[in-house]
């Protein structure tokens, strides 16, 4: 199996994909192409070699946390500023493949793709908004925190994301 991002040269299988959470299997079928070719986001395909067909996919996007956001997150007053942010939107596993650690998989190439581009453009945190209560669990297990404010949004600070995949400053 190969992790790629959506590439137009090469046509993947998506068909198959059900995740069991039909607004999961839908973006990647109906939006993700259109939103990789505006540049609204970054997608990542887990694909099967042997089958062309994609078995699990995460995509991020640019973000910012609002003034009061930030305030709750980070247990401080306001700030002046809006906190600039990558959002992880989506990540999701095959019901065939999942309990095989891929979403693991997807969830450590993400955190490290996001870590080396944190050396290359300025943000601070790294942001979540985990689909439902098993999904919150599963990124409080890989360090993120929740948000005071809302029980689905988690984060974790670029120095924290940098000590996890073991990329300096």
């Amino acid at each position: 199996m190969t992790i790629e991002i959506v590439s137009y040269a090469k046509r993947f299988d998506r068909r198959p994909f059900r995740c069991g959470k039909p607004e999961l299997d839908e973006w990647l079928k109906t939006q993700a192409s259109g939103q990789e070719q505006r540049g609204n986001t970054r997608t990542f395909l887990a694909v099967q070699a042997a089958t062309g067909r994609v078995v699990g996919y995460y995509a991020t996007t640019t973000y910012r946390l609002e003034l009061d956001e930030a305030a709750l997150a980070y247990g401080a007053g306001k700030r002046r500023y809006p906190v600039p942010a990558v959002l992880l939107a989506r990540l999701a596993v095959d019901k065939r493949w999942q309990g095989r650690g891929l979403g693991v998989k997807l969830l450590v190439h993400a955190l490290t793709e996001v870590a080396r581009a944190s050396q290359s453009v300025g943000f601070e945190v790294l942001v979540v908004h985990a689909i439902d209560p098993d999904a919150v669990t599963f990124y409080a297990q890989a360090g993120f925190t929740r948000f005071e404010d809302h029980p689905l949004h988690l984060f974790m600070p670029v120095r924290h994301l940098r000590a996890t995949v073991g990329i300096g400053n």
